[in-house]
């Protein structure tokens, strides 16, 4: 397993390759994901930890599994995970783990967030698409927009990611929170004009 130096490398290194094989400027690749210019060349540099949410969106906007941008084999068809065997990386606010990564399908990420036991609360994320989330273990605040909903192990919460969103483990123990992430709303209806 890489050390977290060599992790953020890894990163900022597949960043910048995946811009340069989509034939995008740092500026617009800045504007397809949302970001500032310079926020975009310091994680291309390493010298910027990404968030879950800009990874993600990252991901999307290149065509590529959250799980290949962070060090992770490409992945046949199916991509099984076994147990805790996925590996966690560091990120800005909470260690996580990629558990999705089917390469051209991606239309959704799987990830497992570990929060340590602690009243912190992380980055606001916003990106395209939807998001869910389960709650394994702990207990965990989820902020969406101006809302805030306290959830219990089993309870989950599907909402608009483009909305303001964050996450706090509002317990002393790790929390463990699985959260899916579709790049696009899903279609309204039942698929009948």
């Amino acid at each position: 397993m890489l050390d977290p130096g060599q992790t953020e490398k890894l990163i900022a290194q597949r960043l910048l390759e995946a811009r340069h094989r989509r034939g995008w400027t740092l500026a617009e690749a800045a504007e397809a994901n949302g970001v500032s210019v310079t926020h975009l060349s310091r994680l291309e540099r390493g010298e910027r930890q990404p968030s879950i949410g800009v990874l993600i969106q990252l991901a999307w906007s290149y065509g590529l599994p959250l799980g290949q941008l962070v060090g992770e084999e490409p992945q046949t068809a199916c991509h099984v995970f076994r147990g805790g065997e996925a590996p966690l990386h560091d990120g800005p606010d909470y260690k996580y783990a990629a558990l999705s990564g089917i390469t051209g399908l991606n239309l959704l990420e799987a990830i497992r967030l570990e929060l340590p036991g602690s009243s912190r609360t992380s980055r606001a994320a916003q990106h395209v698409g939807e998001e869910w989330l389960l709650v394994h273990s702990g207990r965990v605040r989820v902020e969406i927009g101006s809302e805030s909903f306290d959830l219990e192990p089993g309870d989950a919460a599907h909402f608009d990611a483009q909305s303001p969103h964050r996450i706090c483990n509002r317990g002393r123990a790790r929390a463990t929170v699985f959260i899916v992430s579709a790049s696009s709303p899903a279609r309204r209806g039942n698929g009948h004009k």
